[in-house]
């Protein structure tokens, strides 16, 4: 796999801030400008997740942390350390991710996958939201979308376009109930 390096990416010094390397945290995050690094989870984010090879695990978290801090994809991204597994998980893989602020803005999603492409990243990525991880969702069928390896355009799965377009006809209902509200005549008071 051939990764390329976003503008300001230096080789990483092999130091606790590898994720090879780091004893001590389960994750090593990076932010975009102006997004602290503790900032909290947003209602709606979620996040691409590109499982990558343990021989690319450092280098490529070189890479996509400096595209995030020079603000070329979501808001923060993490990779997990080699500490951080978890039961039936793939031994030879660790989970970068990188996040977008809400999943229903699918040009933001779309731009972030398009920005991931740009960079080198050409296996396939899911995209899952943060509500999902925190319910337990994981494995088969727990992708809001995918991208197939090598693919700009991402898919939806029919769950993800049935909650999107309920999300759209509540949004649309709720325009036509604040209309209706305008339009009513107010009650004179006697």
């Amino acid at each position: 796999m051939d990764v390329k390096t976003a503008p300001s990416a230096q080789p990483e010094p092999l130091t606790g801030t590898s994720p090879s390397r780091e004893a001590a945290e389960h994750w090593l995050w990076a932010a975009s400008p102006g997004t602290p690094l503790a900032e909290g989870g947003h209602p709606r984010s979620g996040k691409w997740i590109w499982f990558t090879p343990l021989s690319l695990l450092d280098h490529s978290w070189t890479t996509i942390r400096a595209a995030t801090e020079d603000g070329l994809l979501g808001h923060r991204s993490k990779t997990a350390t080699l500490i951080n597994t978890r039961t039936k998980s793939d031994d030879t893989r660790r989970p970068i991710c990188v996040y977008t602020r809400d999943w229903r803005d699918i040009d933001d999603v779309q731009r972030v996958l398009t920005s991931l492409r740009a960079i080198g990243i050409v296996d396939v990525l899911l995209y899952k939201t943060n509500s999902d991880t925190l319910r337990g969702r994981y494995g088969t069928g727990a992708s809001t979308f995918v991208a197939p390896a090598t693919k700009m355009k991402l898919v939806i799965p029919k769950r993800t376009r049935e909650a999107l377009e309920h999300h759209h006809a509540a949004r649309a209902q709720a325009r036509r109930t604040a209309a209706a509200r305008r339009k009513a005549p107010v009650p004179k008071l006697t």
